[in-house]
């Protein structure tokens, strides 16, 4: 018979387009529960989880592989708040709730071309 193992809190994915507040939204939660906020592509730039590079959309591609082997262990244990724009690599037993966050496009496109213009 194996251990029964408590998870540390629920696993948690904030999705969406760049921009709508998944970060912010992400950070928040993260403070008032006590959840381990992880940025996947934070995580991916730190630990160079890419596999070459996209010259049409100018952007370093994720290597979902790497990503997901340094996931796997944390989602095993519990109590995580994931945020990426895209969810479809991750398999759908690491997420007790996904949040799928949308706006308004008008406020969406304010928002992108300020932080275009911080850069």
């Amino acid at each position: 018979m194996s251990p029964v193992r408590t998870m540390k809190g629920p696993n948690i994915l904030i999705t969406g387009t760049p921009g709508v507040g998944k970060s912010t939204l992400a950070q928040q939660l993260s403070e008032h529960s006590g959840l381990e906020w992880i940025n996947v592509g934070d995580l991916a730039k730190d630990n160079n989880y890419f596999d070459g590079y996209d010259d049409e959309r100018d952007c370093p591609v994720l290597d979902e592989d790497k990503v997901l082997d340094e996931l796997e262990d944390k989602i095993a244990e519990g109590g995580n708040i994931i945020d990426y724009h895209g969810c479809d690599f991750f398999p759908e037993r690491f997420f007790d709730i996904v949040f799928v966050l949308r706006t308004n496009n008008t406020l969406l496109y304010d928002r992108l071309a300020a932080s275009i213009n911080e850069t």
